[in-house]
């Protein structure tokens, strides 16, 4: 399903690009002919005329093409998760609260990523992921057209977990993802990272929420 989702969209984009060029084409033709002419009544006018209204057809089919392929294959932040899906997510966040004093959160963004991890650090430092007492802020971001993943820790965790502390996880979240059980791989990633940093940041006696639970989109 994904895959297939994935094929429409860029059929989409491939249809709204022949659109671009087909109305470059004509626009071109229309303004050499009347150069050429200098009339309006040329014939080669009405099949610039024509290949502009292809052009329009072209780029509006593509358009609704992509529309409706990122919706339906859960390819924006709106669609990746379903009510129940993110309800689950979110509980995942409470108990990984409840077992330590990080803080974590799950940003869904939208849009095409060349590097995932670069964009994981700019939503990190966006969301106020820097600003927890203890710099132990965790981001799972998600780069829902592409399927990319990637988690990032702030300095407090780096400065204490071993090199390699998040591959297990991600590699969890990721066999989750490709077969289609995105709520599942969040779920158990966050699960996981709640445990594996219990160790190091011990939920305190005064611990407070310093960050929303709630999924994030952007």
């Amino acid at each position: 399903m994904a895959d297939k989702a994935v094929r429409a969209v860029h059929m989409g984009d491939a249809l709204m690009v022949a659109g671009i060029v087909v109305a470059l084409a004509s626009t071109l033709g229309w303004a050499g002919t009347l150069w050429r002419a200098d009339t309006w009544d040329s014939p080669l006018l009405w099949l610039d005329a024509a290949a502009l209204v292809l052009a329009v057809a072209l780029f509006a089919a593509g358009f609704v093409v992509r529309r409706r392929s990122l919706r339906r294959g859960r390819l924006t932040p709106a669609s990746f998760l379903g009510p129940e899906e993110e309800r689950a997510v979110v509980e995942a966040i409470k108990r990984f609260e409840l077992r330590t004093s990080g803080e974590i959160r799950v940003h869904l963004h939208g849009g095409r990523v060349s590097d995932v991890l670069a964009a994981a650090r700019a939503a990190f430092g966006r969301l106020g992921m820097t600003a927890t007492r203890e710099r132990n802020g965790v981001l799972f971001f998600v780069a829902t057209a592409q399927r990319r993943f990637a988690v990032l820790g702030d300095a407090g965790i780096d400065a204490k977990v071993p090199d390699g502390f998040w591959t297990e996880i991600v590699r969890g979240v990721e066999t989750a993802f490709a077969r289609g059980d995105f709520a599942g791989g969040l779920a158990q990633g966050v699960e996981a990272a709640g445990e594996a940093l219990a160790s190091f940041f011990p939920r305190r006696d005064d611990d407070v929420n310093e960050l929303p639970d709630e999924i994030s989109r952007g």
